[in-house]
């Protein structure tokens, strides 16, 4: 036992930030894994069309066992994974974490667009849709509602009502930001005790979620659904990986399962046949959530870290949707029941099933890419751009104050 904790302590041979680090710290990501994200994005979208095809009466496919898989979880890993790597260089670097300089960047980069789907979403169930006849998602108090949602707790208000599913993939943003009120303060003050924390986050996230589905702590159906938001430990397993690759990036890529390709092949086949494996037992549904995301957490150093990975994904295409899955992820719903609408007035193909699916899925992949890109290029990076910049000022403004107060002194 004293063993297995003993590789969780900082290696302290060196001070020097490891080569990877630094790419990370300058990018903010590593290669390869914006088609991992990519790819999330695919599944998750899939999974929506089909669900929304069903519930609207049109064709659809079988019922692929991968269409109903999704990947937010892996999401979860991904920024879990990220957040903690990147703040540990900085730690590092400068023996703090900036906290506020974090939450400013954070809200820059998610706020505007999370804000205007939200706005776009409370205009479409409650002026739209009714307008056109159907059925509205408005059984909850408007006010309650923006205030929530202004609040980065989106999974709340989706869990006690019925708020359709153009707001309701908004959850896993809110999620993410509640992860991250507990795990900055705890890395900043307490680094030194950050492996215990997040072990013991994963053994309870882990518990509350079997719990939960067994329907042990008595909760109604509402209450219930917000807990199953709290998939804490899909992140805080990222979050131990992006650790140990830190600190310990010899001794983990070092490990069988990293270093010996039958074995890489072996999990990722395992990988694969879950996406291609239904059940509907609940016992597995939620105790998979621990190994699946430990294959999420080496996917993903595998992929973005380790030099004898035989996982290529490092694609061009692949790696600029990648770069955009934030607006592809908040908008896709919109653009699945326009084309929806459009497929169930005009008829499109409906004699022809094979044109029907290639063209319905082509569209709605078209499209959302399409408004994440205007998205990207004239919304998130001019306001990206803007904030950056007022950043560079306030730091020089500081450092010239700094500097006036030193010669004051003299």
């Amino acid at each position: 036992m004293k063993r297995f904790f003993s590789f969780f302590k900082p290696n302290q041979q060196s001070n020097r930030l490891p080569a990877i680090a630094t790419e990370a710290l300058d990018k903010n990501y590593l290669y390869g894994l914006n088609t991992l994200r990519f790819l999330a994005a695919f599944f998750i979208i899939a999974m929506h069309i089909q669900n929304n095809q069903k519930v609207v009466g049109i064709p659809q496919l079988p019922e692929f066992a991968f269409l109903y898989k999704g990947a937010v979880s892996f999401f979860f890993t991904l920024s879990g994974f990220l957040i903690t790597y990147i703040r540990i260089g900085e730690y590092e670097k400068t023996g703090t974490i900036n906290i506020k300089r974090f939450l400013s960047n954070r809200f820059a980069r998610l706020a505007p667009l999370y804000y205007t789907i939200v706005a776009a979403g409370l205009v479409f169930y409650w002026l739209v849709v009714p307008n056109l006849g159907m059925e509205s998602y408005t059984d909850y108090n408007l006010g309650l509602a923006a205030v929530l949602y202004l609040l980065f707790l989106p999974n709340l208000i989706n869990s006690l009502y019925h708020v359709g599913g153009a707001l309701n993939v908004s959850w896993s943003i809110g999620v993410q930001e509640q992860f991250y009120w507990i795990l900055l303060p705890f890395m900043k003050f307490k680094m030194k005790y950050f492996p215990a924390f997040l072990i013991t986050v994963i053994v309870l996230s882990v518990f509350v979620s079997i719990g939960n589905a067994y329907g042990i702590f008595g909760l109604s159906k509402e209450w219930s659904a917000f807990v199953n938001t709290l998939r804490f430990h899909y992140m805080a397993i990222g979050a131990l990986l992006g650790y140990l690759l830190f600190y310990r990036r010899d001794q983990l890529l070092g490990l069988w399962i990293f270093s010996k390709k039958w074995l890489q092949l072996t999990i990722f086949a395992f990988l694969v046949a879950w996406y291609g494996f239904k059940t509907d037992s609940v016992f597995i549904k939620n105790t998979i959530t621990l190994p699946l995301s430990l294959l999420y957490g080496w996917i993903i150093i595998n992929v973005g870290t380790n030099p004898k990975n035989i996982i290529k994904l490092d694609n061009k295409v692949f790696d600029w949707i990648g770069q955009r899955t934030f607006g592809i992820y908040l908008m896709h719903m919109f653009v699945v029941y326009i084309v929806s609408f459009f497929y169930l007035k005009t008829g499109l193909f409906a004699n022809h099933f094979l044109l029907y699916i290639f063209s319905f899925y082509v569209m709605v992949f078209a499209i959302t890419i399409g408004l994440a890109q205007l998205s990207f290029k004239y919304f998130e990076q001019p306001i990206m751009k803007r904030h950056q910049a007022a950043q560079k000022r306030k730091k020089l403004a500081d450092a010239q104050k700094n500097q006036s107060q030193q010669l004051a002194t003299i």
